[in-house]
């Protein structure tokens, strides 16, 4: 299934408002109406968070390059800042 582009990457912040949104809907009927939506509007609620987490961490490790080293690239001096004479 192909997506757009500004689809695709708020997806994590889509699943992460819809958690958010399951909770506070869950627990506001939760406690006005019968504890079992509050039991079953967390729970969703937070495997929402979670998958949008795991989603999140999932693309952030998969678009991070993995020959560069920051600290190798940290600690090379720059040659035009250093004076040799």
């Amino acid at each position: 299934m192909w997506l757009p582009s500004q689809f695709y990457e708020k997806a994590p912040h889509y699943w992460l408002f819809l958690g958010l949104l399951f909770i506070v809907v869950g627990s506001y009927l939760g406690l006005q109406v019968d504890v079992n939506y509050l039991y079953l509007g967390v729970a969703t609620g937070l495997g929402c968070c979670l998958w949008s987490m795991r989603v999140f961490t999932a693309r952030a490790k998969h678009r991070r390059p993995e020959s560069s080293n920051d600290s190798e690239q940290l600690a090379e001096p720059d040659p035009d800042l250093t004076d040799n004479a």
